[in-house]
């Protein structure tokens, strides 16, 4: 899998590339489309290349007992709860935003995913705490 780095790290750039491209163009319609790509090439090869750059060399059992160690159960919560409160925090910035520039119909949109949210933390939390 280390041969794979390469193209990631690649494909980084141009995300990175097609963003500040899209940041800086004049043409609204190429602003989004530059921004869309270089955002979702930019995710795909930090998503893939970055457990590709984080992996030791283990055996597939000490592998298994360490994902299921108490300590690391922990942390992944713990950092799933911290990138939650950061979307959340993010979503509220990005539908004031819009609000103020009088884009009504996508900050209703990222109200409604942030009613969602809360929707699901609050379902997951009752079921799970029902459930262990």
């Amino acid at each position: 899998m280390r041969k794979y780095i390469g193209i990631y790290v690649l494909l980084l750039s141009i995300g990175i590339i097609l963003l500040l491209l899209g940041l800086f163009s004049e043409k609204p319609m190429q602003t989004g489309i530059l921004t869309a790509v270089g955002i979702i090439v930019l995710g795909f090869s930090a998503a893939k290349a970055a457990p590709l750059l984080a992996r030791k060399k283990v055996d597939e059992q000490s592998s298994k007992i360490e994902w299921r160690d108490e300590r690391n159960t922990v942390i992944r919560e713990k950092a799933a709860w911290y990138a939650g409160m950061i979307l959340i925090a993010a979503m509220s910035v990005s539908a004031f935003i819009l609000v103020l520039a009088d884009q009504l119909a996508g900050a209703c949109v990222i109200a409604g995913l942030l009613l969602l949210y809360s929707l699901g933390i609050m379902a997951f939390t009752a079921y799970f705490s029902k459930k262990l």
